[in-house]
């Protein structure tokens, strides 16, 4: 008997998915390809979800795929020749991580609208407004999920607040479903001091010395959730393009925050161009309508088109929410200005573009990989089994000499990333995610060894006495400490003290020398010599007094024959003597810094003192390196004490 006659069968493969995964995000991004060019339309189907319709362009295709809690099976279907893929997926949704708040901000006296072209004037209410920032929150989410997955880091994304509400990410079946709750908060400043000019972004003429949008609108979220730790995506309703000053007023695109509060805030001035729903996400990505100045804006002119200026207002919406999440500027990527591109991230073309946009063609719509190893250590992409790092855990690193070429070091909490920027330009970096459960907490370099050959393996040449290399890095407490000019610090690490013979090396200062309150403040530098250096030194600490209020103004140190010193100056209020014990030495100092040194305890070889002065700034801790012994204290002080460190032998 013959063999059969082959079938050759039309079939559809996925690219970036697994049956059976496991994933934490309620939209599944997925890429595949046909084995048929007559293709052009792939039909998604999953559970309690209608049926969602996406393009396929020379085999290649690209779905936004819905997911409910728990296990899913979605079938895609390709319209024309009928070939059908199922597989499994598992949504688990991580709740007990921080969520990200969607807000809209809207002034005390707002119309509730923003800016819309007339086509568009009767959907510009707040109604639609939380409709589109809901659906933009998934999109950022889901894009998450896929960036991580790509670098090897698993299914990480943030999770947004949520609860059984109606649901708005589909207009073909509005029911209730668990979904994405969009606050508003009515803000404690009118209209007019939103759109007040001297506070607009792009003003050149900008006042920087009055509180900024942003300042005003962390003051009504510290309000608002009532100084609880929160993530916050915000939305500036009252946004509007004033086309005789050729300005958007009421717009500031700034990421950050104070304390556990951070807010990602952005202007709605380009909301007119986003989806409501997703069946609107690919008519939306692909309107090439002229943007019309005469009612809304072109910002930074790259938004001359609807689906530009969706990439603009989405995608850079999502860069200042990077920020929000420690992120900062990057050589490529969204945060570098790879936002232009966010649409090639969900469509498989593009207005005005030849071709099909695989994952190799997305350009600037991605992380960088420094932003990777950051968001893998953020308490909101944390995975079930991964360890609690507690926000406490012995804070960011310090930078300690072991020689004229030789730097240490030093983070307990661990070391996740060392960045080195050339010249004020990303050069390489250093990760040590896939080290194990346990992070390094103690590193060597030598800048011939270790920098300048890492910068050639990039591509990059570096000359330590021509250029300045900068070092950055970063904890996963997510705090960053900086050292500048490596060489140069180094070099002046090295110092002689009077009535001592030995090179005693200078640790990095700890704050940042903020003028100690003042920009008038007189500045002095001042120094302790507190453990016995030479045989013929005799003195001996006895006992040491702090003197602090909200913030650090001195130390003094009491000696065995009744002599004193003092590290800063005498000021704020005397704490109660600390007496050392027999055998006791000094051994460190534990800082909260910033600007200036809010406080600190002494570390010896036996205990540590109570805490003096106050919480605010990051935790970072001085210690003399191995085989090394701390010889005294250094400090600069104005108005209060703004800069502490440690000498050591």
């Amino acid at each position: 008997m013959a063999p059969p006659l082959p079938t050759n069968r039309p079939s559809l493969s996925i690219l970036n998915t697994k049956d059976g995964e496991t994933v934490h995000q309620r939209f599944l991004l997925v890429y595949g390809i046909t084995s048929s060019s007559s293709d052009s339309n792939i039909v998604a189907s999953c559970h309690d979800f209608p049926d969602t319709h996406w393009p396929c362009a020379e085999t290649y295709f690209k779905v936004l795929v819905h997911l409910v809690p728990g296990p899913n099976t979605i079938t895609l279907t390709a319209s024309a020749t009928g070939a059908t893929l199922s597989f499994h997926t598992y949504y688990l949704p991580l709740l007990q991580n921080p969520p990200l708040h969607l807000v809209i901000f809207v002034a005390k006296d707002s119309p509730l609208v923003f800016d819309t072209p007339p086509s568009k004037s009767h959907e510009n209410d707040l109604n639609v407004a939380k409709e589109k920032l809901r659906l933009a929150g998934y999109l950022w989410q889901s894009f998450c999920a896929e960036q991580m997955y790509r670098h090897g880091q698993g299914r990480r994304t943030f999770r947004l607040e949520e609860a059984w509400l109606p649901d708005t990410v589909t207009r073909s079946s509005p029911k209730q479903r668990q979904t994405a709750v969009v606050r508003v908060i009515r803000s404690q400043h009118d209209v007019r001091t939103i759109r007040d000019a001297r506070r607009a972004q792009q003003n050149p003429d900008r006042q920087d010395t009055i509180p900024s949008l942003f300042d005003l609108f962390m003051q009504d979220l510290e309000s608002h959730f009532e100084q609880q730790p929160c993530l916050v995506a915000g939305l500036i309703l009252d946004s509007h393009w004033d086309p005789q000053q050729k300005l958007v007023l009421g717009h500031a695109a700034l990421g950050g925050g104070a304390g556990e509060a951070r807010l990602g805030l952005f202007g709605s001035h380009a909301l007119h161009a986003f989806p409501r729903s997703i069946e609107d996400l690919v008519p939306a990505m692909m309107d090439n309508t002229p943007t019309d100045t005469r009612y809304v804006a072109n910002d930074a002119n790259e938004s001359g088109s609807w689906w530009k200026a969706l990439n603009i207002g989405m995608g850079a919406m999502l860069h200042e929410i990077g920020h929000m999440f420690t992120l900062s500027h990057t050589p490529t990527g969204l945060m570098a200005r790879g936002f232009n591109h966010w649409n090639r991230t969900f469509m498989i073309q593009e207005p005005g573009r030849q071709g099909v946009i695989t994952q190799n063609d997305e350009a600037g719509s991605k992380w960088h990989r420094v932003d990777i190893v950051r968001l893998r250590y953020h308490p909101a992409f944390r995975l079930s089994l991964d360890p609690i790092i507690p926000s406490c855990s012995g804070g960011g690193a310090s930078f300690m000499p072991l020689g004229p070429a030789q730097l240490q070091v030093t983070s307990p909490s661990g070391i996740t990333m060392i960045e080195l920027w050339l010249n004020g330009r990303y050069a390489t970096h250093y990760e040590y995610m896939e080290q194990g459960p346990v992070l390094p907490t103690q590193l060597a370099f030598s800048i011939e060894e270790d920098f300048v050959r890492k910068c050639r393996f990039a591509g990059v040449r570096y000359d330590p006495h021509k250029d300045s290399l900068r070092l950055e890095v970063t904890s996963p407490t997510q705090q960053t400490e900086i050292l500048e000019n490596v060489h140069q610090f180094l070099v002046d690490s090295v110092v002689r003290l009077p009535g001592l013979t030995k090179l005693v090396f200078k640790g990095k200062g700890l704050g940042n020398q903020g003028s100690g309150g003042g920009g008038d403040a007189i500045k002095y530098l001042s120094y302790a010599v507190v453990v016995a250096a030479t045989a013929v030194d005799k003195k001996l600490l006895r006992a040491v007094r702090v003197y602090s209020g909200s913030f650090m103004d001195g130390i003094e140190f009491i000696y065995a024959d009744g002599t004193t010193d003092i590290v800063g100056k005498r000021g704020g209020h005397a704490n109660e003597v600390w007496q050392m014990i027999p055998g006791e030495v000094l051994t460190g100092i534990s800082v909260r810094c910033g600007a200036w040194v809010d406080g600190l305890c002494l570390l010896t070889n036996i205990r540590q003192s109570p805490w003096y002065g106050g919480h605010g700034g990051g935790l970072v801790t001085a210690l003399a390196p191995k085989n090394h012994q701390l010889i005294g204290l250094y400090a600069s002080s104005g108005d209060w004490m703004d800069q502490i460190g440690i000498y050591y032998t």
